[in-house]
């Protein structure tokens, strides 16, 4: 025990005090560079930040039920929507995606009621192709509505 104390008092007996304020110090490159390599890394993430767009997805279960004959190409149809988990508010002239077994065909839509009926689902007044919707009629398929609105870092920073 009384080996190592005298051990330990030699090895600070060698450093003068001159030696022991040096190494006691952070180097100033050290810091200066360190500042700068953080200030880089957080500028990349806001150029990164500002030129992803913020896009919010909705998705759930679409009721089809009867479909109008017409001769043209495209037809208005109310179709039952029941959102999984958040419920969207401007939704006038967004894309709708359908996905069927028979394939996945988007329309769009052009009126989303604000009431919900009592198994949640709202009305929504859509354009679709006459010959995707009438593939899916009197059925419930999946769908997607995709909304960009802004860049992320508009959402980050919190509207401003």
């Amino acid at each position: 025990m009384e080996e190592q104390k005298k051990k330990q008092e030699r090895s600070l007996e060698l450093r003068s005090e001159k030696v022991r304020s040096i190494v006691g110090q952070i180097p100033s490159s050290l810091i200066r560079y360190g500042i700068t390599a953080i200030g880089m890394v957080l500028l990349c993430l806001f150029a990164v930040a500002y030129y992803l767009p913020y896009k919010q997805v909705y998705s759930g279960t679409a009721t089809i039920h009867k479909t109008a004959t017409t001769p043209v190409d495209s037809t208005n149809i109310t179709i039952l929507l029941k959102f999984e988990n958040k419920r969207p508010d401007k939704m006038k002239g967004q894309i709708i995606c359908l996905q069927s077994p028979y394939g996945t065909f988007a329309g769009q839509i052009r009126d989303l009621s604000p009431v919900r009926d009592t198994l949640e689902r709202q009305e929504a007044l859509c354009r679709f192709k006459s010959a995707d919707i009438k593939t899916v009629e009197n059925q419930t398929v999946d769908f997607q509505i995709t909304r960009t609105s802004g860049n992320l870092l508009q959402k980050m920073l919190g509207d401003i």
